[in-house]
């Protein structure tokens, strides 16, 4: 089942801890979200890529706004080799 978003109300990620033993994590609701939200960062993916294209233009040109932004700075895209 999606709660809002495209996100599923319940979840499983196996994978292996930082000594190499393997790892399953069950999660519902809140916690699901949790870890789609980091499996997203993961691959590469940020919340502004999955909101509808009328949100993110508001989003964009909130970001572009705010103090913090460099326009001059070339993006840099990092893409995980999971």
């Amino acid at each position: 089942m999606e709660a809002g978003g495209g996100r599923v109300l319940s979840v499983v990620a196996t994978g292996f801890d930082q000594h190499g033993e393997p790892v399953r994590i069950e999660g519902s609701e809140l916690l699901a979200r949790a870890i789609q939200h980091e499996t997203d960062h993961l691959d590469g993916v940020l919340f502004i890529d999955r909101l509808d294209p009328e949100a993110r233009k508001e989003a964009m040109r909130a970001i572009r706004a705010a103090s913090w932004y460099d326009v001059g700075a070339p993006p840099v895209v990092k893409v995980s080799p999971h």
